[in-house]
């Protein structure tokens, strides 16, 4: 087999090409990245509930990461986002956001669990996703100056066997206050934290109506909110 250098863009060759070509990127993964602008009210409502939670390691995975009380093995505890309602509503305009710029036009969901996580140092989360869920999030209670140790991996499994379509691991840029929105589907890691701070940061999943049916009955307490 021969292998070909990569063309310059002086070749004439190429130059002769008309402008009639372009690339299309399909499938994109969109990320919504954010800060709350209800800052202060924010942090010192989580600060609260913070105060008066248990954290302790889930059986399910290992000593990775600390979880609240709020989560549970079977569906979680949706009741958090009721000791948080400065955030929830800062959240659901940040959702409402999100959905307008992906152009979808369902009104109503439902947050399936929430939690708050305790990572302290040389702590992780290994790589995971959420499942079947629409939309995961996370919100940072605080995050240490310059730490750049969560990653989204890329999920075109295919393109893993090139190095021309690759993008692997991508670190998004997240401080104390930022707000994150993504797939439930996309996959993510927290690398072994470094500092000695505890770091703290509240999770959540959602799920449109059309799907709400077919979760248990338990899950349907919490009510539906507009988008």
């Amino acid at each position: 087999m021969t292998y070909v250098s990569g063309e310059s863009a002086e070749n004439p060759a190429l130059q002769t090409l008309d402008s009639n070509w372009s690339i299309q990127e399909l499938y994109p993964t969109p990320v919504y990245c954010a800060e709350v602008s209800n800052f202060d009210t924010i942090q010192k409502e989580i600060k609260g509930v913070i105060d008066k939670s248990h954290f302790d390691y889930y059986s399910g995975f290992g000593e990775t990461h600390k979880l609240s009380h709020h989560f549970s093995q079977e569906y979680g505890n949706y009741y958090l986002m009721d000791e948080i309602p400065n955030f929830t509503q800062e959240l659901r305009m940040h959702i409402s956001r999100y959905c307008r710029e992906l152009n979808y036009s369902l009104t109503k969901y439902q947050f399936v669990n929430s939690w708050m996580t305790m990572f302290d140092q040389g702590d992780y989360a290994h790589i995971h996703n959420h499942n079947d869920v629409d939309f995961s999030g996370v919100y940072y209670f605080n995050k240490e100056e310059n730490a750049q140790d969560f990653f989204f991996e890329s999920p075109v499994e295919g393109a893993k066997l090139s190095s021309a379509y690759y993008g692997g691991r991508i670190y998004p840029s997240t401080k104390t206050g930022s707000l994150m929105l993504f797939p439930g589907w996309l996959y993510h890691e927290v690398d072994r934290i470094e500092s000695d701070i505890k770091r703290y940061s509240i999770s959540f999943n959602i799920e449109f109506s059309k799907f709400i049916d077919n979760y248990p009955i338990n899950v349907m307490n919490y009510k539906t909110i507009n988008v």
